[in-house]
């Protein structure tokens, strides 16, 4: 079977983690079921740079997931 994933890095301030962080445990909730699995790191070699990966059995699905309300939140929550 094959899997599909995301991987979104990037990038948070020290002023921003926490809020990043609450927006993050938001998203997490709103995930659908059809994702296989997901994480969200906190890189130990790179201060202050986070890692989320989700797990997809059908690209379809991933699709759907990275147009939706709570990955945009989740790309916002990276800009910000």
């Amino acid at each position: 079977m094959h899997m599909y994933y995301l991987k979104l890095s990037g990038f948070i301030p020290e002023n921003k983690q926490l809020e990043f962080e609450q927006t993050y445990r938001l998203v997490s909730t709103q995930i659908p079921r059809s994702c296989e699995g997901y994480s969200i790191s906190k890189d130990v070699l790179d201060e202050g740079v986070y890692h989320f990966i989700s797990y997809w059995p059908f690209h379809a699905q991933l699709q759907s997931f990275s147009h939706s309300s709570s990955f945009l939140m989740l790309i916002g929550a990276f800009k910000t």
